[in-house]
């Protein structure tokens, strides 16, 4: 006979299961490091996507 704390469920008490596929981790230096990690999709963030203007627009002349 099972203690009373310890229940023991059928077989039909089942969760489904998980349908995401896991995320991927940062490996290696820049995972152990102390610098910070470059994105893992490239052209997602980062350096890449800051603009720099050659010159100022007309809305900042006038000011």
């Amino acid at each position: 006979m099972a203690k009373q704390g310890m229940a023991r469920p059928d077989v039909t008490h089942t969760q489904p299961r998980n349908t995401e596929p896991p995320v991927p981790e940062i490996q290696g230096k820049a995972k152990h490091g102390k610098e910070h990690a470059k994105p893992i999709i490239p052209g997602t963030s980062g350096p890449n996507l800051k603009v720099y203007h050659q010159k100022p627009s007309a809305n900042q002349e006038d000011l």
